[in-house]
């Protein structure tokens, strides 16, 4: 039996996940539906029962029923058995959950705010930017990317020499921060700047950018 994925476009938790699937080889046993969340796809009662927050990505596998983007990406990592990818021994995994918790709570929540309202907002119809919204993420940014831009000083990538899912994981919004007007100041962080693209050069992800996805559809 397939599994199923629920995603959307132009998400970055969608988008992290689509990438995991086509690093780890899945896309032959992956049956991928799209919803479009302007037309209130998401909000029916069959996909409530599978995630009651009505949110995007879902993966159904089986009698499972997974929601989160993070845990999604492990579980595919574990059912690979890629070890190398998603670390399994003890160090190696605790800092991959201690990425993934702090992106969550800090770097991507602060870049997310700066970015719905520098790009994805009026592609909503919802208004003009709010710039107090975006100084006040500025400020959050400012603090959490220094920390990232400290720690890519000696590294190629989040957890070292290596490509891993936490590299997936806290650089999701990639292409966002990458816009030119999203306002997120990367000229101020060499590091992070250079390691989005080298990120941007690995075959699984480019191919799930916003732009590449649209030129596959035409």
């Amino acid at each position: 039996m397939m599994m199923q994925l629920y995603v959307t476009d132009v998400s970055p938790n969608s988008r992290r996940v689509l990438a995991a699937i086509g690093h780890l080889g899945l896309e032959g046993e992956t049956r991928i539906r799209k919803f479009d969340l302007m037309k209130g796809e998401h909000r029916t009662e069959e996909f409530r029962a599978l995630n009651p927050n009505q949110k995007v990505p879902v993966l159904v596998d089986g009698d499972l029923k997974l929601w989160e983007s993070n845990p999604i990406m492990i579980y595919l990592c574990e059912r690979q058995g890629a070890g190398e990818f998603c670390p399994t021994d003890r160090i190696g995994r605790i800092e991959v959950l201690r990425w993934m918790s702090w992106e969550v709570l800090h770097y991507n929540k602060a870049l997310g705010e700066i970015v719905w309202e520098t790009v994805a907002k009026a592609g909503f119809g919802l208004g003009a930017p709010d710039q107090e919204k975006i100084d006040a993420a500025l400020e959050n940014y400012h603090r959490f990317a220094a920390v990232l831009e400290s720690h890519l000083e000696s590294r190629d990538f989040v957890l070292g020499d290596r490509l891993t899912v936490a590299d997936f994981a806290v650089g999701s919004h990639s292409a966002l921060a990458m816009h030119p007007g999203s306002q997120v100041p990367l000229d101020d962080y060499p590091n992070i700047k250079a390691w989005y693209q080298r990120l941007e050069d690995v075959p699984s992800w480019s191919a799930t950018a916003p732009r590449a996805l649209a030129e596959a559809a035409e």
